[in-house]
């Protein structure tokens, strides 16, 4: 009798990823079961990945590390984790292989699936447009399909030769469009998380990282406490569940309302009046969901002198390349100081109606025409 099980290794190296990960685990789960398949998923996720029934061996916010000089201090981490993946390609030989963007890790993991002729499907292509053309030719070498979130990534890809790539829209889009069925009104939601519903509100999001939380929550902090008090708003910390509570205690230097509840995050950005943002995702989710802003970035020096001379973009935040102007300002490295980003928040506040309307179509360009990112994953994985 043939075995009906399909294998799939997963790698979600971010908490980024294991969101993205963990609705296209469920429907490929709901795939599976419409085709008479079991499935084993297992690898390197995170907790929403785990409540869909991933095996994970280690931890997206294990994993989960920003810049060449904080990599290297935990070089020999990596190569034990990367060691012991290689080793499980053997060992259980999965059908596929789902790498969710974390390229430095990813791609070393693909060229070793594709020595053993294991399929690799790569889903959140890694931001090669930006830092590192070159790798393009790489990916070719060693992915057999990829499935991209930005339209203008498909062209670069096929224009390389890599022919079997797809634009499958964004999964924030699709998560978004679904979890705003679900949105209370303004006042339930407040009642419901203790938050003031007469005041607007300020949310400050320093990241799901603990090095982002180390060197953004102070002076996120600081500038939330002088915005707030001088247009009478809430000021509110958006907490990871990959962090502990006490690690963000440890960096606030004024006074901010906590939120820790991941699955209303969306919700509350919908209801909220501005926020101070890290780069990342949280700036793309902001503008889908037409929260207006401020960019900080800020990371170890040795990182960012290199980073300048690899990354050949103009803007750092998702939400501007994408929009193709500078729209969120952005502040960087030394920038990044409270009295800035409070200056840089009067701004955004006095030209807020026509920054919004900015972010108006902002949804279309990232959704493709057909069934949903994760779907459209499944069906690669299982069809």
């Amino acid at each position: 009798m043939m075995d009906s099980t399909r294998r799939i290794m997963l790698i979600a190296g971010e908490p980024s990823g294991d969101r993205i990960a963990s609705r296209a685990v469920r429907a490929t789960k709901r795939l599976a079961f419409a085709l008479g398949v079991k499935l084993e998923v297992f690898g390197i996720a995170g907790d929403e990945c785990m409540a869909e029934g991933v095996e994970c061996l280690h931890t997206s916010s294990a994993m989960s590390v920003v810049g060449f000089v904080e990599v290297a201090r935990r070089f020999r981490f990596f190569r034990d984790v990367l060691h012991e993946m290689t080793k499980l390609l053997d060992d259980r030989r999965p059908d596929v292989l789902l790498l969710i963007d974390y390229p430095g890790f990813n791609i070393r993991l693909a060229r070793e699936a594709k020595k053993r002729g294991i399929r690799v499907v790569y889903y959140v292509s890694p931001q090669v447009w930006a830092w590192h053309a070159s790798r393009v030719q790489e990916l070719k070498e060693v992915v057999d399909e990829m499935l991209v979130i930005f339209p203008f990534e498909e062209k670069l890809y096929r224009d390389a030769g890599l022919t079997n790539a797809h634009f499958v829209g964004h999964p924030i889009v699709e998560r978004i469009e679904e979890e705003r069925r679900g949105f209370r009104d303004r006042e339930t939601f407040a009642g419901h998380y203790g938050l003031d519903p007469w005041k607007d509100w300020l949310l400050v999001f320093p990241g799901s990282r603990t090095e982002e939380v180390r060197r953004l929550l102070p002076t996120m902090s600081l500038a939330a406490q002088d915005f707030a008090a001088r247009h009478g708003m809430q000021s509110i910390l958006v907490e990871s569940g990959s962090i502990e509570p006490s690690h963000y205690a440890a960096y606030l230097r004024a006074p901010l309302t906590n939120f820790r509840d991941s699955n209303a995050t969306h919700e509350l950005m919908s209801h909220a009046r501005l926020g101070i943002l890290k780069s990342g995702t949280t700036t793309l989710e902001a503008a889908l969901l037409g929260l207006p802003g401020v960019i900080c970035y800020r990371t170890h020096p040795a990182t960012f002198f290199i980073g300048k001379r690899l990354v050949k973009l103009p803007y750092i935040g998702l939400a501007n390349i994408v929009l193709g102007q500078k729209l969120y300002p952005e502040l960087l490295q030394n920038d990044v100081i409270p009295s800035k980003v409070a200056s840089e928040l009067e701004g955004v506040f006095a030209r807020y109606d026509e920054f919004k309307s900015a972010l108006g179509g902002l949804a279309d360009t990232l959704r493709a025409s057909g069934v949903p990112p994760s779907e459209r994953v499944a069906q690669s994985l299982l069809v």
